[in-house]
C-alpha cells in the first residue's frame, strides 16, 4: 500500500493594492517573498506572522482590480481577499491616517453590493479591527474637491470613497471567497486635492505616470510642493495601513 505524506498547502490571505505606495510598507514586512509574473501583472507570495500571503499591485480602477482579483483566486485560492489601499473621507469626523474596515460597500449606482455580517467566519479580536456602521462607495474617478465629497456624502450617506473595493467584492462573491476592504484615509472631507491627482490616478504604466508628473510640474511649478506633500502623507498612510493588515493577518491565523 502506498502512503501519501504530502501535506496540503495552506490557503493564503490575498491582498490587492492599486498603487506601489499603498503596498510599500507592508511588503517590506513580509518574509520569504517570491515573485511570479502573471498575465498582465506581477504576483508575490510570502509569509507574515507565519501566515501565507499572496498579493499584487493591480493598478487603479475597477477593470484592473477585477482582473487581479480573478487571477489571485484562480491561481492561489485564497481563503480571504482584501482590497487594500487609500481612500478619501466623506464623513467630516474621519481624520487623515485613520484605517477603516467598512462593513458596507456601495457600487457607483449607490447600491449596496456587500455587507460584512455576523455570519462571516473572520475572527475580530476585541472588536479592534472592524469599524461598525461605516460605508464605502466605489466610484470611477477621483473625487478631488470638498464640494464633490459633500455632494456624494449627501446622496449616498457613505463615509469614505475609493475606486476598487466594489469590483473586488463582486469577484469574491462569484467565487465564494471571503472579502474585506481595508482603507487608510489619505484626504479628509474638507481637503481639495491638487488638480494633477486626477491625471496621475488614471490607469497607466509607471513610466506614463512618471511622464504625467513631469508634465504637471512643467505646467504648474507649484505642483512640486503639492505632490511632495501628498507623497509624504501617502508614506504615513502606508505605514498605518501595513499595521492594520498585519493585525488582520495575525487575527485570521
Amino acid at each position: 500500500m502506498t502512503t501519501n505524506n504530502t501535506e496540503s498547502k495552506a490557503q493564503p490571505l490575498g491582498i490587492i493594492f492599486a498603487l506601489p505606495i499603498e503596498a510599500h510598507t507592508f511588503e517590506r514586512r513580509v518574509c520569504g517573498t517570491t515573485k511570479y509574473q502573471g498575465q498582465g501583472c506581477v504576483m508575490f507570495e510570502g509569509h507574515i506572522s507565519d501566515h501565507p500571503i499572496v498579493w499584487t499591485i493591480s493598478g487603479v480602477g475597477r477593470e484592473a482590480a477585477t482582473r487581479s482579483a480573478q487571477l489571485i483566486i484562480d491561481g492561489h485560492q485564497p481563503h480571504t481577499l482584501i482590497s487594500a489601499g487609500f481612500a478619501g473621507a466623506l464623513a467630516p469626523d474621519i481624520e487623515r491616517g485613520t484605517v477603516l474596515v467598512p462593513d458596507r460597500i456601495l457600487d457607483d449606482n449607490h447600491q449596496c453590493i456587500h455587507t460584512l455580517g455576523h455570519g462571516d467566519q473572520i475572527p475580530w479580536p476585541a472588536g479592534k479591527i472592524m469599524n461598525s456602521n461605516t460605508t464605502l462607495i466605489t466610484v470611477n474617478s477621483v473625487i478631488t474637491s470638498k464640494e464633490e465629497k459633500a455632494q456624494l456624502r449627501e446622496k449616498t450617506y457613505a463615509d469614505l470613497v475609493d475606486m476598487e473595493s466594489a469590483a473586488v467584492a463582486l469577484v469574491t462573491q462569484d467565487a465564494d471567497v471571503q472579502f474585506l476592504s481595508v482603507r487608510a484615509i489619505s484626504d479628509t472631507s474638507e481637503e481639495t486635492l491638487p488638480p494633477e491627482v486626477s491625471r496621475l490616478s488614471k490607469p497607466q504604466s509607471s513610466m506614463h505616470r512618471f511622464g504625467a508628473a513631469l508634465a504637471a510640474i512643467t505646467r504648474r511649478p507649484g505642483a512640486v510642493t503639492d505632490l511632495w506633500r501628498l507623497w509624504e502623507q501617502g508614506m504615513s498612510c502606508s505605514r498605518t495601513l501595513a499595521d492594520r493588515l498585519e493585525q488582520i493577518a495575525q487575527a485570521i491565523h
